[in-house]
């Protein structure tokens, strides 16, 4: 493996990594007896990929279920930009800046790839509160529906029905529909997972072009996008914390080396 590596094109703006954009205190989260998550603390910074890693089942989904609202925490807290979340609804943690996408696909599949984007970006707006609104009358919305689609690498694909799209292309169409609420703080959830080796670049490079300007958490197991992405890195085992810190000092850490990485961490 190598250490993350830009090319001049590729390499986003200096962003401050003094603010912490994300934080877990303490994070608990019991199901019937068995503990997903055990005394998760971590704090992510604005500006920074942060990889979470671990095995299956060491509580990588539950966390971010945690950490998006999804979940309520048996006990602990999430802080985003120092204000408290965890007890808020998931669409309320959206509207003050962080939004996900799912490790299972999330599209309409009847829908166009644009009506898809027009959907999503309704949601900020009045428009929710007619559920039923004719998609005709979303086009105000037309122009930032086809500037995210540019952004993500769906601009000529606007008119394919969702369900034809490839599995690379649905995540992307995801990610796209994650940036329709403007987040600064964007959670992926095995982004590359199920993708051959050209989908895994296109979307390494997705990553990069999207976390210009805000913070992006991702849950991953290939550990070469993690390479080529991460500033920081989590790792997670049987629910806790096993090491966290920058992506060198995490790949030689003897304990991720023997629980995780094996031979991939030479």
């Amino acid at each position: 493996m190598t250490a993350r590596s830009h090319t001049h094109e590729d390499t986003p703006a200096p962003v401050s990594h003094a603010g912490v954009a994300l934080e877990a205190r303490h994070l608990v989260k019991d199901f019937r007896g068995f503990r997903a998550t055990n005394d998760v603390s971590l704090q992510i910074h604005e500006g920074e990929i942060h990889a979470i890693i671990g095995p299956n089942g060491a509580g990588k989904t539950t966390l971010f279920n945690l950490l998006s609202g999804f979940l309520r925490p048996t006990s602990g807290e999430v802080h985003l930009f120092g204000q408290r979340v965890d007890q808020l609804r998931p669409f309320e943690i959206v509207r003050r800046g962080l939004s996900r996408s799912f490790q299972i696909s999330s599209v309409f599949p009847s829908m166009t790839v644009r009506q898809n984007v027009l959907v999503a970006l309704q949601s900020p707006t009045t428009l929710p509160h007619q559920f039923w609104t004719p998609l005709a009358r979303l086009e105000s919305l037309g122009e930032q529906a086809d500037q995210i689609l540019e952004d993500v690498g769906l601009g000529t694909a606007h008119a394919r029905l969702a369900a034809d799209l490839s599995h690379g292309e649905k995540r992307q169409l995801e990610i796209g529909i994650s940036l329709t609420q403007h987040p600064k703080v964007l959670l992926l959830d095995e982004p590359t997972s199920g993708m051959g080796s050209e989908g895994v670049a296109r979307v390494i490079a997705l990553v990069r072009q999207v976390a210009r300007g805000r913070t992006v958490v991702l849950v991953e197991h290939n550990m070469s996008v993690v390479a080529e992405l991460a500033d920081r890195i989590t790792v997670l085992q049987y629910g806790a914390v096993l090491a966290s810190g920058q992506y060198e000092e995490v790949r030689h850490d003897p304990r991720v080396i023997e629980a995780y990485l094996g031979e991939e961490g030479h």
